[in-house]
């Protein structure tokens, strides 16, 4: 076996990166292989109609600059030119049966104020039958517990437990269900109010919900756009460092031998090579697995056939709307609750050539957006009626929009399992005993702190701290 590597990476998202920095400043010598042609993974935004839109919203949490986490404190550690700005504050719309209401969420610093704005805008006007005289009470209560706990808790503790496993204990009240359930069905992506409280994560869903109001730090804006304002710094920064990137190369197979990893077969064009090393790290999203290892890992099969379960999985759609600049665009990240029915979120979306000016054509404003819902909601309704409401819902939310609409992508759908690192299914562990010399790291991993970016970077330093420890 060649002792060229210490360690080699299969991924350069921010979790590899994370990942790579700290073991080279450790004195390791590692090589990551990344099949496109930039760092980030996610983060990659594609062009469209000569604009460049994030697919990731735009939107990255980070606490306080003095005890950063995630990509915010590899941007201290490795000491990258991260460049970011601070977002303007999200929108919460509520799509009401005789109106509709707008609220756009204030800062609120102190849980009292948090949860006077949970019980006495939102439910006062989605459901103000609910509110009780605990609901006050146990809101704040329950308020206080979500601004004061830590990362940890927050993406480990309470990470694999569901609202209904979590809430309970706390409260008993409908309308502090529902209006937690509702909020959580938009921030943390899952759409369907009953899919959200069964099985989204607690944990994730209300550090999302704490960024949202105000107590989880800045929310910022990378400038030029996610992989270009955080990815592409740090990973010039682990370059620097002595860490090798290989871009555009394809993992064909991890290739496992009597209990350890004895290379990485690759492919470069037409010519394959397996590449050696000491210890490996796969830093990937889950659906890049079953590709990458044959047979499946006994200990990895389980999840796969968990995440895949009918319940699990979940139609999104996805369109970009093309205007001319004579339109007003919020310049926050939004989302629409239905207020007719269960508080579900139906319709979310960024207008992000408003916060990201660099990344239109002049004259041209974009706002990406998507709807989630059950596979068995897409069903009942189909693709022809889910893009007729999105395109309703858009001029209810931006009046005249459809007059300055000047082209749109064609709709995007898909069908597939639900945000896996969002819903409270267990996830992989950083390593197993059976595979001596294996690691993993990624937003499908466990313990994970933190959010969207923010956790996936925070896995890396997890598990380099691991690998050295050994």
């Amino acid at each position: 076996m060649s002792d060229k590597y210490d360690v080699l990476i299969v991924g350069a998202g921010l979790s590899g990166l994370a990942t790579a920095g700290y073991l080279a400043k450790a004195g390791k010598k590692v090589k990551i292989v990344e099949k496109n042609p930039l760092p980030g993974g996610s983060t990659i935004s594609p062009v469209i109609n000569g604009c460049l839109v994030s697919q990731l919203a735009p939107i990255c949490p980070s606490p306080a600059y003095d005890n950063p986490s995630g990509w915010a404190k590899l941007a201290k550690d490795f000491e990258a030119d991260v460049q970011v700005k601070p977002s303007e504050v999200s929108r919460v719309y509520i799509r009401g049966k005789d109106r509709d209401y707008d609220f756009k969420i204030m800062l609120h610093l102190s849980a009292k104020g948090a949860a006077n704005w949970m019980v006495h805008t939102l439910l006062e006007s989605i459901r103000p039958e609910l509110i009780s005289d605990k609901t006050d009470e146990d809101m704040y209560r329950i308020i206080k517990e979500v601004y004061e706990a830590s990362l940890d808790t927050l993406g480990t503790e309470w990470g694999e437990m569901s609202l209904e496993d979590w809430l309970p204990s706390r409260s008993t009240d409908p309308g502090v269900k529902f209006a937690l359930t509702a909020m959580l069905s938009g921030t943390i992506f899952t759409g369907d109010h009953e899919y959200t409280y069964r099985y989204a994560s607690a944990g994730k869903g209300l550090l999302l919900l704490r960024m949202w109001l105000g107590a989880g730090g800045c929310m910022v804006v990378p400038k030029q756009n996610p992989q270009a304002g955080i990815s592409q710094p740090i990973a010039d920064a682990v370059v620097g460092m002595g860490v090798e990137i290989e871009y555009n190369i394809d993992v064909q197979q991890v290739l496992i031998e009597e209990g350890k990893v004895c290379g990485i077969l690759v492919k470069r064009g037409e010519e394959e090579e397996t590449l050696h090393a000491e210890q490996y790290v796969v830093a990937t999203r889950w659906g890049a697995w079953p590709a990458i290892f044959k047979p499946m890992p006994d200990f990895m099969a389980p999840l796969i056939a968990d995440v895949m379960k009918p319940e699990h999985i979940i139609a999104s759609a996805f369109k970009t709307f093309f205007l001319d600049d004579e339109i007003k665009l919020d310049p926050s990240f939004f989302m629409l609750l239905d207020g007719e029915g269960d508080g579900s979120h139906v319709l979310g979306g960024y207008a992000q050539s408003v916060e990201q000016p660099w990344n239109t054509v002049p004259g041209t404003q974009f706002i990406w957006a998507y709807r989630i819902m059950t596979n068995a909601t897409y069903e009942k309704l189909g693709q022809e009626a889910v893009e007729k409401q999105i395109h309703e819902n858009m001029e209810r939310l931006y009046p005249g929009f459809h007059e300055h609409l000047k082209s749109e992508t064609p709709f995007g759908g898909r069908v597939a399992p639900s945000h896996y690192f969002y819903n409270k299914q267990k996830k992989l562990q950083h390593h197993y005993d059976s595979i001596s010399n294996l690691y993993f790291a990624g937003d499908c991993t466990t313990p994970m702190p933190g959010m969207l970016t923010d956790g996936a970077a925070a896995t890396g330093e997890i598990v380099a701290n691991l690998m050295l420890n050994k």
